[in-house]
């Protein structure tokens, strides 16, 4: 197993990519301590991985109690952190001329503001042992302007260049440290988080987001852990400062 005796915080964990990745992540013998703002999905990922090897702490990731709160229980329960995976965020569609501080202030809490807590959380324990692996949920939006039934998704798109930079300048601040830092940028994937920020367009999204994958399909969450558990685990030992597009070829139109 790719994980034994590893410990991993994720964030984001009660459904989609990290829902994913923390079943994966179990079924490759890491013991998990998982995060979600959604009490109820978290307490069924949770109970379905095991009480022995899982532990779930409920908050808004983009506190800084809940950051620290992370990084207590995975030290308390299980002894160590090796791995972070940067997961929880949310979408966003609006023009800059429509959009409001209070949204923007929002949407870089949760998107960008919740990884730089946890990083600074757990990076301590990180260096402690000379080791860790940190993986960011960047996306194809880090590089890319991109519109949405004629909306702009340009906040997004700058959290998402901010998870990128931030893998960038972690990388290579910590190499020397045994702390890998990479992130992953995800495609299309079919997920929640579209229909949580514009419920009404879900479907008719997915089907023009079909259209322009050069695979000829949007990508399965469990597709994006698999990319999130290599960065993570020591077959990706000379990886760092990685950004890992798992985008079925969108970028290379």
């Amino acid at each position: 197993m790719r994980l034994q005796d590893k410990v991993a915080v994720v964030t984001g964990a009660a459904s989609g990519i990290g829902h994913a990745t923390a079943t994966l992540f179990a079924r490759e013998g890491a013991r998990l301590v998982l995060n979600d703002i959604d009490a109820l999905g978290l307490e069924r990922v949770t109970s379905a991985l095991g009480a022995a090897s899982c532990r779930g702490v409920v908050g808004d990731v983009s506190r800084e109690q809940t950051s620290i709160a992370l990084a207590a229980e995975a030290v308390s329960s299980f002894g160590q952190i090796d791995i972070l995976v940067n997961n929880a965020g949310i979408h966003f569609l609006k023009d800059i001329t429509e959009m409001t501080v209070a949204q923007w202030d929002r949407l870089m809490d949760i998107n960008l503001k919740s990884m730089f807590l946890c990083c600074k959380h757990v990076i301590p324990h990180m260096l402690a042992r000379k080791r860790g692996a940190i993986v960011n949920l960047a996306s194809i939006s880090s590089f890319i302007g991109q519109e949405m039934d004629g909306a702009s998704t340009f906040a997004y798109n700058i959290t998402k260049a901010g998870a990128l930079q931030l893998t960038t300048s972690l990388a290579s601040r910590y190499a020397a440290d045994g702390i890998r830092v990479n992130c992953v940028c995800p495609g299309n994937v079919e997920t929640n988080i579209v229909k949580r920020a514009t419920p009404e367009a879900t479907a008719q999204f997915w089907r023009a987001a079909v259209a322009s994958e050069p695979i000829g399909r949007n990508a399965r969450p469990e597709e994006i852990a698999n990319a999130i558990l290599f960065l993570a685990s020591d077959e990706s030992s000379f990886v760092t400062g990685c950004p890992l597009l798992v985008d079925g070829g969108y970028l290379a139109r």
